[in-house]
């Protein structure tokens, strides 16, 4: 493995992206946000990738998950149980490094620049989730739990599930 990086992060309303360093215009990730739309529907898929951006919609819009992402500059082996491995598919790297988003909210340093290993191209991406249920009930306990809370309650409410729902990314180059 040439690299491991794990984090809590903030998303943007539910929304996260690991997405190349250079992705960063409306238009570079607007082939992302169309292929997790669903044709004829006001749903969306949960993940999805285009170019080079993975989208990942969390359980509940105020997620805080763990991120896992892993590379490799070969194929990982199986998967590894108790993931849901919910998402395969390409993204193509115009530079070769990734990093993780969430809209304007601060996210942990070691996320924001993160070498893909083979350089710019195309690369593989396993994406396993786990915990998206129980952070979806613990969530429906903690907004019953806070209605008449103070502003100190409420985020100690949301802090204290935070990380239950778990994502694990996986990339190595397609060649």
């Amino acid at each position: 493995m040439i690299a491991a990086v794990e984090a809590l992060v903030p998303t943007d309303n539910g929304v996260l992206m690991v997405r190349d360093v250079t992705a960063d215009a409306p238009q570079d990730r607007r082939p992302a946000w169309n292929a997790i739309r669903i044709p004829n529907s006001r749903r969306a898929l949960q993940f999805a990738a285009a170019d080079g951006v993975l989208l990942i919609r969390c359980a509940h819009p105020l997620s805080r998950p763990r991120l896992r992402l892993e590379i490799s500059d070969t194929k990982f082996g199986q998967d590894e149980a108790g993931w849901d491995w919910a998402y395969r598919g390409t993204l193509e790297l115009r530079s070769g490094r990734l990093r993780v988003e969430s809209g304007d909210t601060i996210i942990a340093e070691p996320l924001l620049d993160i070498d893909a290993g083979a350089g710019p191209g195309s690369y593989h991406v396993a994406l396993g989730h786990a915990g998206r249920a129980e952070y979806l009930h613990q969530s429906r306990q903690v907004e019953q739990e806070t209605v008449a809370s103070d502003r100190d309650e409420w985020i100690a409410a949301w802090q204290r599930i935070a990380g239950i729902e778990r994502y694990l990314v996986r990339i190595w180059p397609a060649t």
